[in-house]
């Protein structure tokens, strides 16, 4: 397929307008090739990512995590963002970021969570598009819903943190992949019992108390892995492209 081509899909997919300001999703890297046939996807790019896109012969690499993030002054080998961008155009290998802008689509991070979680009545909070809410179908106690989340998001229980009484009754669950302490206030407002994010730091957990709202912090990486499933298989319904799921577990906590 034609490089132009996929950028093009890649943006009717996942709009890079829906992206926070702030943020970088786009093409992050333009290789000199002008074709793609094989894509790697990938949460961030790391070395063994790259690694991996080497291996399997990729051309192109779609992450969550923006490669770049701030403008590049100078690509240096000894910064492990200057290695990367070295190793990706010596190996011709182009690079996509979607990430706020899936996090808030339609079908993105946050509604597939939400699947996966097995909720349901999925919806938006009312004033913060990038978060959700649902419903659990069965009644559930949180410490049960967190091992049960462990389970099907496919993590270790030790790395999911828990706040509030573990005995306590789950019903309307919200959460915003990646990290979302700060919509707190936004998830008890909408009347939530619980509130799902990563990387939930002292003072969100004691506000979160103080809002007699359950927390669970399951990690960025725990609440964002499902990016690689979810964009894969949209990818592979859109494009004629060999679509490969990475299979690199890069949690840096153990």
């Amino acid at each position: 397929m034609i490089k132009e081509k996929f950028y093009r899909i890649l943006e009717q997919i996942c709009p890079s307008q829906l992206a926070e300001e702030w943020d970088n999703s786009g093409l992050q890297l333009n290789s000199k090739y002008h074709e793609v046939s094989k894509v790697l996807v990938a949460l961030e790019i790391t070395d063994a990512v790259i690694d991996e896109a080497l291996e399997k012969n990729a051309d192109m690499i779609v992450t969550h995590h923006p490669l770049i993030f701030h403008g590049v002054k100078c690509i240096d080998d000894n910064t492990a963002e200057g290695r990367y961008l070295n190793r990706l155009i010596r190996g011709g290998i182009s690079v996509y970021s979607c990430h706020t802008s899936f996090d808030v689509m339609e079908g993105g991070n946050n509604d597939y969570l939400g699947t996966v979680l097995g909720l349901v009545e999925i919806e938006p909070f009312e004033n913060e598009a990038i978060c959700r809410k649902g419903v659990t179908p069965v009644e559930i106690c949180l410490a049960d819903f967190a091992r049960r989340a462990a389970q099907v998001l496919e993590i270790s229980e030790h790395h999911i943190r828990l706040s509030g009484d573990p005995g306590r009754s789950i019903c309307t669950v919200g959460w915003c992949t990646g990290a979302g302490a700060e919509y707190l206030d936004a998830a008890a407002e909408e009347g939530c019992d619980l509130f799902i994010t990563g990387d939930v730091k002292y003072h969100d957990a004691q506000r979160a108390r103080g809002l007699d709202l359950c927390l669970m912090d399951a990690g960025h990486y725990g609440t964002e892995k499902i990016f690689v499933d979810n964009m894969a298989e949209l990818l592979e319904r859109k494009t004629n492209c060999e679509i490969l799921r990475s299979r690199i577990d890069i949690n840096p906590f153990l």
